[in-house]
């Protein structure tokens, strides 16, 4: 007999909400999901707090109580069947549930008044089944927010101690909430709380509660076996009264290659010979299968896209070399991951659609970006995050959602980190781009440079909670336990960083390489990154201002326009931030004291030194058996608010110079020139009898699969008058994979008493005098500020087709930003360039073409670029 089919009601109207213990009337809701700051701002109760300083001004909101409410109507009789179906017998085993998705964070659930449920974990789905509560006809559901912030106080004050972190507020180490919302060092304390997900009422007999999927490919890669798992929850979950389970899988065009029928909880096989495999970006395509579980009589189905690949993280020794290798390998080839850091993309999550993540994870694929860190003290992101990357070819590095901290150990803590951990695991398993969990962020690094009671040679976890980082219980008991169990060919690690005799050890493991910018005085410069590598290294950045349109836009009084303004003081999200901007600036750049003139240098000095980091690290992927170096994430590619901050695009996805820099160094092909000084002195003590003499270190580096036959041309050229002063060019073959050293070329003898005067040009060009150009990079003696750039004058000359000639004339160029000539920022904005920030020598142009987005059709056929570029007469 057909029984009735999975109903689901959305529950996404009529909602009102207003301030607890207030006077204040219910007002509706301005979207939904929502979070108060939405509504609050909606209603005009506070200001946009992305403006001037309003986020100082909105603080009240995280220390009060928040309530909202809807009614929705209920007909048994319209969920006990489905048109058409007799189902009547089965309508007293209908079962009535409601779903949320995501509350944040402490969540008092009523329904016709009656408390259904308390909730403390924004990281959860939470499901109650109010079949013995729902009316038949209107229901008042009610959800009361309690502030989280004062509930973490309350609860670090029971427990006795004040809990130690880094960011924020030490009470979010007792929530289970974004931690960045409680403030970090490129975003704001903006304390939400609300509906942040959907809400619906589920109706059944019989559901799907979960589909696993197990991909095992061959190490031939000739054979892949997929393994169903189906859990079916009611009627049909039932050992006396187990329906079958009908599993389809369909291939990646929508054509059926296999069914067959399983129980609930067995595990079905499928073999799929010679299989379509699934490719990180730039090693292949990216086919997606797809499964479909349908429960006997068509009552519930389930259908998830995945992908069949074979996934590893190789740690093994290497020759000659300390520790051991950290790199990913898909489908036996051996990957350079090359990517960014992801923070939440706002601060206030609802507000994110499918088209602005479908952007973001675009941006980062258009620029070369093969893996992602999805970093953990923000959100295990949507369903359509994943979705996209697996898509676009992206790999995702997933954090567990602990960081910067020694978390406190409690029984209701472990089970509710335990509860999230294996909702969001099975939640996302399936998803192919997916290829490390790990366990948190810093917390290892934490505790040892706080010197807490960590003996990582203590493997008794009973031990582990009697000390001061009893969190350790987490990473290496629950997380551990639920991911190898549940994704089991997924690889798990412990933390970020992790591995060898310290937690940022460059020999073992990842490292967050923070010697610039972040350590103690004295810094290092962004010119010694080659010397801060490790074998991943999955942080590292240098800050910039947002774009000068942004700065516009969100600072209403033009005074509060300059660098040093209170306004400018609230997107420094840390103490040190001027200072530290400051001190690279004055080390390496000339600069205007104007908001406009200083933040464009901000983002100079950021993009040299991405240039110097992704460059030196890559580098080091030497080849097999010499993987010194194989990977580097740049912390971040996204910010959730205007901010002073690392990332690679602001707060209104606008590129920062930075961008273009890893775009092309995160590029298939890659060239590279590092000057060098010799010193022979003529006795041990002398500091004045020394002969110096100069060289360039010349090597490239091919990541495709195939050797690249190409001609390196090697020239100098006068840095004040362009003049060609030596030129070489000479055949060289670029092994698959890997970086080759095309050895080292001195400079011209008429030069050798000053080298600073001539900048390295390098091309790799194609082989057979056609002469198209496959990699160049320019190297400039160091600092830039000791050197005079004002005589280079740079040429644009349209070519049709939205494409532009650049070239320079009179010296050599560096900096070379491109805009759109436009007082309008949609028109702006919806022109992508395919590359910016050029450096230029005579003889080498260049062509730039825009990409004109929708909003700027109507301007394609009259823009008009105008350029500017580092030390410029003006």
């Amino acid at each position: 007999m057909t029984g009735p089919s999975r109903l689901r009601r959305p529950i996404d109207a009529g909602w009102a909400f207003r301030e607890a213990h207030s006077e204040q009337p219910f007002r509706p809701v301005a979207q939904f999901p929502t979070v108060n700051h939405l509504d609050l701002m909606h209603h005009g109760l506070i200001p946009d707090p992305t403006k001037d300083t309003n986020s100082r001004k909105v603080q009240w909101v995280g220390e009060r109580e928040w309530i909202y409410k809807t009614t929705f109507d209920f007909a048994a009789r319209n969920s006990s069947s489905r048109s058409g179906s007799n189902s009547s017998e089965h309508a007293r085993n209908v079962r009535h549930v409601l779903v949320f998705e995501g509350l944040d964070t402490h969540c008092q659930i009523r329904l016709n008044g009656h408390l259904l449920l308390r909730t403390d974990n924004m990281f959860l789905e939470w499901r109650i089944d109010v079949t013995d509560k729902i009316y038949d006809g209107p229901n008042e559901l009610e959800l009361h927010f309690e502030s989280t912030f004062l509930v973490g106080k309350k609860l670090e004050k029971e427990q006795g101690f004040k809990n130690l972190y880094w960011n924020g507020d030490s009470s979010r180490m007792n929530t289970r909430k974004v931690p960045c919302h409680y403030g970090w060092d490129w975003g704001p304390t903006l304390l939400t709380a609300g509906p942040w997900r959907p809400i619906y009422l589920e109706s059944f007999v019989t559901r799907i509660s979960d589909l696993g999927i197990d991909v095992e490919v061959a190490d031939t890669l000739d054979r892949a076996v997929v393994t169903a798992t189906v859990e079916v929850e009611g009627e049909g979950g039932r050992d006396a009264d187990r329906r079958s389970i009908l599993l389809e899988l369909f291939d990646p065009a929508g054509d059926k290659i296999a069914e067959g029928k399983a129980e609930d909880a067995k595990a079905y096989r499928f073999t799929v010979h010679k299989p379509s495999l699934w490719y990180p970006l730039g090693y292949g395509k990216q086919p997606l299968y797809t499964l479909k579980a349908t429960v006997e009589g068509g009552v519930d189905a389930m259908s998830k896209r995945f992908g069949l690949r074979l996934t590893e993280l190789v740690q093994r020794p290497m020759p000659g070399q300390k520790g051991l290798t950290f790199f990913f390998r898909v489908n036996n080839i051996p990957i350079y991951s090359q990517g960014t850091d992801w923070i939440p993309p706002d601060v206030f999550l609802p507000r994110m659609t499918p088209a602005r993540y479908r952007e973001w994870l675009t941006w980062a694929a258009e620029g070369n970006q093969n893996m992602i860190r999805v970093w953990g003290g923000g959100i295990y992101e949507d369903e359509v995050f994943y979705q996209t990357c697996d898509e676009l070819g992206i790999l995702i590095w997933q954090d567990f959602m602990l960081g910067c901290g020694a978390y406190p150990f409690h029984e209701y803590l472990e089970r509710s980190i335990r509860a999230e951990a294996e909702y969001n695991v099975r939640r996302l398993r399936h998803h192919p781009c997916i290829v490390l969990w790990c366990g948190n962020n810093e917390d290892y690094m934490f505790a040892e440079i706080h010197k807490l009671q960590y003996d990582r040679h203590n493997h008794n976890p009973e031990d582990w909670l009697k000390t001061n980082f009893p969190g350790r219980y987490y990473y290496e008991v629950t997380l551990k336990e639920v991911a190898e169990t549940l994704a089991p060919r997924v690889p798990y690690h412990l933390s970020s960083p992790y591995g060898g005799a310290y937690s940022n050890d460059p020999t073992v493991g990842d490292v967050h390489s923070w010697r610039v910018w972040m350590a103690d005085q004295p810094r290092y410069p962004y010119q010694d990154y080659e010397k801060l590598t490790g074998r991943f290294v999955s942080e590292f950045g240098m800050k910039s201002f947002p774009c000068a349109r942004t700065i516009n836009a969100l600072i209403s009084d033009p005074r509060e326009r300059h660098p040093q303004s209170d306004t400018m003081d609230t997107w420094h999200m840390a103490p040190e931030d001027q200072r530290t901007i400051a001190m690279y600036l004055v080390d390496n750049l000339r600069h205007g004291d104007d908001i406009e003139s200083y933040g464009w240098a901000t983002q100079i000095n950021q993009a040299e030194s991405t240039d110097y980091s992704t460059r030196a690290f890559r580098r080091l992927w030497r080849g097999p058996g010499r993987e010194e170096c194989a990977g580097c994430l740049i912390w971040q590619l996204n910010d959730c608010f205007p901010a002073v901050s690392w990332s690679l695009l602001d707060s209104m996805l606008r590129p920062k110079l930075a961008y273009f820099v890893s775009k092309r160094t995160y590029a298939p092909l890659l060239v590279g020139a590092t000057r060098r000084v010799t010193e022979t002195k003529r006795n041990e003590f002398t500091h004045v009898d020394i002969e110096r003499r100069t060289h360039a270190e010349i090597w490239a580096s091919n990541l495709t699969l195939s050797p690249v036959e190409a001609d390196l041309e090697v020239t100098f050229v006068g840095l004040t008058d362009g003049a060609q002063v030596q030129r070489s060019v000479n055949p060289v073959t670029l092994e698959p994979n890997r970086s080759t050293e095309l050895g080292n070329v001195s400079f011209p003898a008429s030069h050798q008493d000053r080298p600073t005067a001539l900048v390295v040009h390098v091309r790799l060009l194609e082989r057979g005098g056609q002469q198209g150009v496959l990699a160049r990079y320019t190297e400039f003696p160091q600092p830039l500020r000791h050197h005079d750039f004002s005589h280079a004058k740079v040429s644009l000359k349209p070519r049709g087709d939205l494409s532009w000639v650049v070239s320079v004339s009179g010296g050599v160029a560096k900096a070379v930003e491109l805009i759109v000539d436009t007082e309008d920022d949609d028109v702006a904005d919806a022109c992508v360039f395919s590359d910016n920030y050029l450096d230029l020598v005579p003889g080498d142009e260049q062509i730039i073409t825009i990409d004109v987005k929708d909003k700027a059709k109507a301007a394609r056929d009259s823009l008009v670029l105008k350029e500017r570029h580092y030390g410029q007469q003006t």
